[in-house]
């Protein structure tokens, strides 16, 4: 955590302009990372932020409107939406004049945030962002967004629905209701910060209550 009294507030202009540009980076990227989610990590972030008093606001702020940028690009190059952003957002925040030192801790940030490269960030308002994006991840939003993301997937395995440790293998690549498994009730152990474990333990049992039903529905007694 860093020390010192850092809360920068953000100008209400760069926040129009990030706003904009985090608009118009993500037209062309799939439904679950669109602008929609972009706000709300940027709310989850601030929301986490009001705990911690030495938190640069200014420098946490930026890097949740820009963290997503550079999905467009993930689709197109096969490069890591976290460095594509990262890239893009290097050269908007020159333009926006941050300094050095500013665009060198937001990229840091901007890069450590995606969940499948298991990094633990380098700087606090990383933590704060990781811990923001993967809030979104979960809770009623989570579910819908599980389902979006879906696709053309089966909703779930029809002989094996829900597994214990010797049935078979998960794979969430063909079965949607196996990526709750695979990734989302694991995601409160990763936060870095008590406050998003506790909104991240709320929202999982959001998601229990709907697994439990889902079960039920479709004659499983599995217990979630």
């Amino acid at each position: 955590m860093p020390t010192g009294d850092n809360r920068i507030r953000m100008q209400e202009t760069t926040r129009e302009r990030l706003h904009t540009i985090a608009t118009t980076y993500q037209h062309h990227v799939d439904a679950c990372h669109r602008y929609d989610h972009t706000e709300r990590v940027v709310v989850n972030a601030l929301r986490l932020a009001q705990a911690y008093p030495d938190t640069d606001i200014e420098l946490l702020e930026t890097a949740a409107w820009l963290h997503d940028i550079g999905r467009g690009t993930e689709r197109k190059k096969s490069e890591s939406h976290a460095d594509a952003s990262a890239r893009l957002a290097q050269k908007i925040l020159t333009e926006l004049a941050f300094s050095a030192q500013q665009i060198t801790h937001i990229c840091a940030a901007i890069v450590d945030h995606r969940f499948s490269l298991g990094r633990v960030p380098r700087n606090w308002e990383g933590r704060l962002l990781q811990d923001a994006d993967r809030l979104d991840a979960l809770g009623a939003i989570g579910i819908a967004r599980t389902f979006a993301e879906g696709g053309q997937r089966a909703l779930y395995h029809t002989e094996m629905p829900f597994l214990t440790s010797h049935e078979r293998e998960l794979d969430d690549s063909h079965y949607t209701i196996d990526h709750f498994f695979t990734k989302l009730l694991s995601l409160p152990a990763t936060m870095h910060t008590p406050e998003a474990r506790n909104s991240a333990e709320r929202r999982i049992a959001t998601m229990r209550d709907f697994l439990r039903e889902f079960a039920d529905e479709i004659g499983t007694a599995r217990t979630i």
